[in-house]
């Protein structure tokens, strides 16, 4: 039988690809959510640098919060330091040097950085990415006067869908909220969300457990369940039952 199904992304975090038909469907909008140090943008960052390194996939991560060299500093910790031209990493400057290049002159949007990264992906060939982060949805909106969000975001989402790249927005959530996002419509319009969180364990020597879990996947089986999330030299991974069990 011929697989009819839609395209797959690796997210190279072992073990979870298998709990979502082998990957994320290529083209859609995903969220990636969780509270401040649940590791988003290591994740996102790792699903990028692995596809490039071994898929060939071209990679954008723009940063709207961290300049090149701290995030390339953090992810070389991590262990992906290896370089490649298939992976390229904006900032907030360089994206405003490009952006005031003469082809982008004759629009006015100092306060509408969604408007700007919209342009900016509108001026790349159709062909020129496969797989965008952007860090983080929260940044871009603080450099945004965001007056009607629904309004706003699906033209953003829109334009997203039409680059025909799988697209990762990172979205800060605060410690037991169950928004996964700042206006709520985001998680309407995208086609999944992927969310982070951790616990402490313990009492007089407490520590941090992550934990990563599917919350939406459009035109995907998923498991449910939420799984424990390690990064052990260097690979992030998860532990199932099986796992757990030994």
């Amino acid at each position: 039988m011929v697989y009819t199904g839609p395209r797959r992304v690796k997210t190279f975090v072992s073990g979870l690809d298998e709990q979502i038909e082998s990957g994320v469907p290529v083209g859609t909008v995903n969220i990636v959510s969780g509270t401040p140090g649940s590791m988003k943008s290591s994740f996102a960052y790792n699903l990028l640098y692995h596809n490039a390194h071994k898929i060939g996939l071209r990679g954008l991560y723009i940063s709207m919060e961290q300049d090149v060299e701290s995030i390339k500093a953090q992810m070389n910790r991590l262990g992906m330091a290896e370089k490649t031209n298939k992976l390229i990493v904006e900032d907030y400057e360089s994206l405003e040097k490009k952006l005031a290049t003469s082809e982008f002159q004759k629009i006015k949007f100092e306060h509408d950085w969604i408007s700007r990264i919209r342009m900016y992906l509108e001026s790349f060939d159709r062909d020129a990415v496969d797989l965008l982060v952007i860090d983080s949805l929260d940044a871009l909106y603080a450099l945004t006067d965001v007056e009607n969000p629904r309004k706003e975001l699906f033209h953003f989402f829109k334009t997203l869908r039409e680059t025909e790249t799988t697209c990762f927005l990172i979205s800060e959530m605060t410690q037991n909220s169950d928004k996964f996002s700042k206006f709520g419509v985001e998680e309407f319009l995208c086609d999944g969300i992927i969310h982070l969180d951790f616990k402490r364990t313990g009492t007089i020597l407490a520590r941090l457990e992550r934990y990563i879990g599917i919350i939406k996947l459009r035109n995907t089986n998923f498991s449910t369940q939420y799984f424990p999330l390690q990064h052990v030299e260097g690979r992030f991974k998860i532990l199932t039952g099986d796992d757990l069990e030994l």
